[in-house]
């Protein structure tokens, strides 16, 4: 009896659109409603980020250069965890592609690219990125990984379509607002322990009312008719 073997081909790990290409990357995103991107965990007093709907305001999934990534991986890729498999890729087989097929790759991932476990950051753990330029295109490879909970996705290719590739690193940032009192908004930056008071110009109004950001995350409520504040990510 003979048995037929399936051959990998590179469209086999590709994506059709942004969107499934984002959702594979996080695997489990928040649960928030269909317009929000981003909320409040009452349960560990933070901000949480939605990194599908973060990152489809500023990058498109890029399938021809995915699909190089991919293919190079299924050639030349011999080493462990990898054996060829481009589902186990990893940075360092990102980094390896990047520089053979271009002289702009953008340095280490801790100069130039996204580690959110190495800075403060609204964003789930494990989000990693690295930034390379190819044919005068600012591309970023987005994988997810976390070890010690196996969570992990390889690095899939997308084009910065944002105006400034440094937007994609304003995972660090979020604004909150009451719907109803219009001149209550908070400027608010991970890391930071004071929230900054703004108004509708972004500039910031210095009454000498202090806030915390461990009383805002704990207590997220208008200071003025006492409603549940509403947050939104940094926009663009």
């Amino acid at each position: 009896m003979s048995t037929q073997t399936l051959e990998m081909v590179a469209s086999d790990f590709l994506h059709d659109s942004t969107e499934e290409a984002l959702t594979e990357l996080f695997t489990s995103p928040p649960a928030m409603e269909p317009h929000v991107d981003a909320r409040f965990n009452r349960g560990s007093d933070t901000i949480v980020i939605d990194g599908v709907k973060f990152y489809a305001k500023r990058v498109d999934y890029h399938r021809e250069m995915d699909e190089k990534f991919v293919q190079w991986i299924m050639d030349n890729r011999q080493e462990y965890p990898v054996y060829s498999d481009p589902s186990a890729a990893d940075g360092e087989s990102l980094e390896l592609w990047a520089q053979s097929i271009t002289d702009k790759y953008f340095g280490s991932p801790y100069i130039s690219g996204i580690d959110t476990d190495r800075y403060e950051s609204f964003m789930p753990n494990g989000v990693k990125g690295q930034f390379f330029r190819y044919d005068d295109e600012t591309y970023v490879a987005l994988w997810h990984q976390e070890y010690g909970y196996r969570a992990f996705s390889r690095p899939t290719i997308f084009h910065v379509s944002c105006h400034d590739s440094a937007y994609l690193l304003d995972d660090d940032k979020a604004t909150a607002y009451c719907l109803d009192c219009e001149d209550v908004v908070f400027d608010i930056t991970s890391g930071e322990q004071r929230v900054k008071r703004i108004d509708q110009n972004g500039e910031e109004i210095e009454d000498g009312t202090e806030v915390s950001y461990d009383d805002l995350v704990a207590n997220p409520v208008c200071p003025k008719c006492k409603r549940d504040l509403r947050v939104e990510a940094a926009q663009i």
